[in-house]
């Protein structure tokens, strides 16, 4: 049996998910009750428009935003790599969480955000703290 990692989140944190698909989005709504803010987009284009207007101290990404991205795992927009970019290029001051399922991907990710946590979905549980 594997073991859980431990996501301790502030409850008092702001807190940003970049998910496209509704079983996953349901599960972080019904593990992040109470937490002071949370923001959701679906797209790497809305993702980036909400990061620039709203501070968020957490912030969940996903890469695969449609199946051009699971196809293609070197595909530079329109994906989770790209809000990562933009989150290096602001100097993002917050907590990274790569949840995304796509190995190859994530290490993209995970390249331009040296920082972040990996945490492939399923594969961690939440706290609020």
């Amino acid at each position: 049996m594997n073991m859980l990692t431990q996501l301790n989140i502030p409850a008092n944190a702001k807190i940003f998910i970049l998910e496209d698909m509704g079983e996953r989005i349901a599960w972080f709504k019904k593990h992040l009750i109470g937490v002071r803010g949370i923001g959701l987009c679906k797209t790497a284009s809305g993702a980036i428009a909400l990061l620039g207007n709203v501070h968020f101290d957490v912030v969940f990404l996903d890469h695969d935003l449609g199946f051009l991205d699971a196809a293609d795992h070197t595909r530079p927009n329109g994906n989770g790599k790209e809000v990562a970019r933009y989150l290096r290029d602001i100097n993002f001051p917050g907590v990274v969480i790569l949840h995304s399922l796509n190995e190859p991907a994530r290490a993209i990710m995970a390249g331009i955000l040296p920082k972040a946590t990996i945490a492939p979905f399923g594969t961690f549980e939440i706290t609020l703290i």
